[in-house]
């Protein structure tokens, strides 16, 4: 007769220390074992930030934390250029949520969540600091790790938080551009329009270019309506006037208001942020930003974000409308393209042309 083992306590009958402790330990033991064998790929939206933080701190920390990591962006509205999601390290959702795009692990020394993300590093996690690690559950993935001094977690976190911010906007802005340019730049663009105009920008490869050459003005349309206009498009419309002696906002919208009626394929009726213009130079020269919405004037419920910019160039002031088409999508990418294919634009010392 085999001797009987001795009857497994039910969970319900372990202190809530002991259960946690226990849930703890599984979680993380399964999902290090997962990442020892073959690794997913990592999955969600890089806007995703999965926070893996035990519940008593969250508590502390929850609203410091939306607060700063959850910054907004004025479109059609304000939109969050993130979302956080909490996940407590006992969770038994840790496994699916730690392979995520992006995750970032508040814990001590002690944590094996840490201890597995340093070992990826290749370096010793020391307390309080900040590390980065790549690929760590999954194929594609960054990590970010917070490493407090037990007892200290709350602390640490809130006095990291303002650096955290701008770490994860720069890395998720460097993402953003390396996808726009993979097909890369268009020189011949670029080129062209230095040529005739005497003044350049930068643009992917994917976008249409158009020359619309009338008796009083001439356009240049670049658009990227990729996969359908129904779905997305990415317009960027320069044109120019004789050297203006001041740049304001009521020329800039007043200019806007001329052009959209004559060359974009349906009139759209235009709503200023509210916001004062942001006066900047580029290239050395004189520009000035207004920003806002625009909105169909046909039948079709249409709208979105525009930003125009009015620039000072040596013989004549540059007009470019930038506006988004992006219904039901987080905007914070595309209007990051945009914003980058307007900073890319020159006029050089001496204009070559002349419309």
């Amino acid at each position: 007769m085999r001797n009987a083992s001795p009857p497994k306590p039910r969970a319900s009958s372990l202190p809530a220390s002991t259960r946690r402790a226990t849930a703890t330990f599984a979680a993380v033991i399964a999902v290090i074992l997962a990442a020892a064998c073959s690794k997913p790929a990592a999955w969600g939206e890089a806007t995703s930030l999965i926070l893996v933080a035990s519940g008593d701190v969250w508590a502390e920390v929850e609203d410091s934390t939306y607060a700063v990591l959850e910054p907004t962006i004025l479109t059609t509205r304000e939109e969050k250029k993130f979302n956080v999601s909490h996940v407590d390290p006992a969770s038994p959702e840790l496994g699916d949520l730690v392979v995520f795009r992006q995750v970032i692990v508040l814990g001590t020394v002690e944590s094996p969540l840490v201890q597995a993300a340093a070992e990826e590093a290749g370096i010793t996690a020391e307390a309080p600091s900040t590390f980065t690690a790549s690929d760590v559950w999954a194929r594609g993935q960054l990590v970010t790790v917070v490493v407090a001094e037990a007892g200290q977690e709350a602390e640490t976190w809130l006095r990291t938080l303002p650096e955290l911010i701008d770490v994860i906007d720069a890395r998720y802005r460097v993402w953003v551009l390396e996808r726009m340019f993979v097909s890369g730049v268009d020189s011949v663009v670029a080129d062209s329009l230095g040529a005739r105009f005497g003044f350049s920008i930068q643009v992917p490869k994917v976008y249409r270019f158009v020359i619309r050459e009338g008796p009083r003005d001439t356009v240049v349309i670049l658009r990227n309506d990729n996969p359908d206009p129904s779905e997305l498009i990415r317009s960027l419309l320069i044109t120019w006037r004789p050297r203006l002696v001041e740049l304001t906002e009521e020329v800039a919208l007043d200019w806007r208001a001329a052009i959209d009626s004559v060359h974009y394929n349906v009139p759209q009726r235009i709503e200023p942020s509210g916001k004062e213009p942001r006066a900047f130079r580029i290239s050395g020269r004189e520009g000035l930003e207004v920003t806002g919405t625009w909105v169909d004037e046909g039948t079709f419920p249409a709208a979105g974000p525009y930003i125009s910019w009015l620039v000072g160039c040596p013989d004549k002031t540059v007009f470019i409308d930038a506006f988004l088409y992006a219904p039901r999508k987080p905007k914070y990418e595309y209007m990051i393209q945009l914003e980058q294919i307007l900073s890319s634009f020159t006029c050089p010392a001496e204009s070559t042309a002349s419309p």
